[in-house]
């Protein structure tokens, strides 16, 4: 008898298992954001969720959530010890959210080698930007300066000051680093109005101030350059300069279960190919680069390799 009680409960489970798969999801879904409203990560999130709510199998609002607090360790933190249920997702800038937890800081309270990955939104390249009357020309000009080169950069813990750590190693660039600026927007403006000689940032902020006529952008870390005139990579001699990027992925809690991770997947990648969001990211100029799962996955654990040949130059613990 009990080994007829134990067979009839088994096939219960195995018969209520698609039946929860089939009606996720059944709630809203929390997107969480670990930055402030208004900036880049913010933007892709409130741009992608109503699309995203329209390719799901289930009529559910998708709730872009912000969790500005502690460099996006909170949020990521939230994500990370959220219900295995679907219902909580976030995105995550890596490898700024990563840097972290490779350099060891204590309290960290997220592992992002056990989330689950859903999708990637892209990437920014870097690039070095001068001012634009400088009359450096190209990243040979800076390597023959004769002096440590002045590069801004905000505080020693982030993510822009190992970037520039570690390409001005790459690249043989004798560096004194300029640091303690707020955000990308500031350091890049300090070397405008002269407080360096040059600045490595996000291709897209640069871009903006050379637009501007504010700035000139004298190499590119693409394999291929997108500003004429600027070396890239390979031209520069180190093409694993490429690998210097600013991820954005999306992932939800540890060990989801793979229907649910499949929904939420597809919808993601739904969204980003729909057609309004391909017209909402023409119109604004904000890139957008469809990725899966899997890519998601795979960049998470190429940057985790990169970023820990480099850890040296990644800062102090906190």
């Amino acid at each position: 008898m009990r080994g007829i009680i134990q067979t009839v409960v088994a096939c219960l489970a195995l018969a209520a298992t698609p039946v929860v798969a089939a009606d996720f999801p059944a709630k809203n879904i929390e997107f969480v954001i670990p930055v402030s409203p208004g900036g880049g990560f913010d933007t892709y999130v409130r741009a992608i969720s109503p699309t995203m709510e329209r390719h799901l199998p289930q009529s559910v609002n998708v709730v872009p959530t912000n969790v500005p607090a502690a460099g996006g360790a909170r949020g990521a933190a939230q994500v990370f010890r959220a219900k295995a249920d679907g219902y909580t997702i976030g995105i995550f800038n890596i490898p700024g959210m990563l840097v972290p937890q490779i350099r060891g800081d204590s309290g960290l309270q997220y592992d992002l080698t056990k989330m689950t990955w859903l999708a990637s939104f892209g990437h920014d390249d870097y690039g070095v930007g001068v001012p634009s009357a400088s009359s450096y020309k190209t990243v040979a000009d800076l390597k023959a300066l004769g002096r440590p080169v002045k590069f801004t950069a905000s505080g020693p813990s982030s993510t822009a000051y190992s970037t520039t750590m570690i390409a001005t190693d790459m690249l043989g660039i004798k560096r004194e680093i300029i640091s303690g600026y707020k955000g990308s927007n500031d350091y890049v403006l300090a070397v405008i109005r002269g407080d360096g000689d040059a600045v490595i940032g996000p291709l897209p902020l640069l871009k903006k101030f050379a637009e501007s006529g504010e700035m000139r952008i004298i190499g590119t870390f693409e394999e291929k350059s997108s500003v004429p005139g600027a070396q890239n990579a390979t031209e520069m001699g180190r093409p694993e300069l490429s690998k210097l990027t600013l991820g954005r992925l999306v992932a939800g809690p540890p060990d989801l279960p793979p229907e649910v991770a499949k929904t939420l997947a597809d919808s993601l990648m739904a969204a980003m190919q729909d057609p309004d969001t391909v017209k909402w990211s023409k119109e604004s100029g904000i890139d957008i680069e469809p990725g899966d799962a899997a890519a998601a996955k795979a960049s998470l654990e190429s940057q985790f390799d990169f970023y820990k040949q480099y850890s040296q130059y990644l800062g102090p613990a906190n």
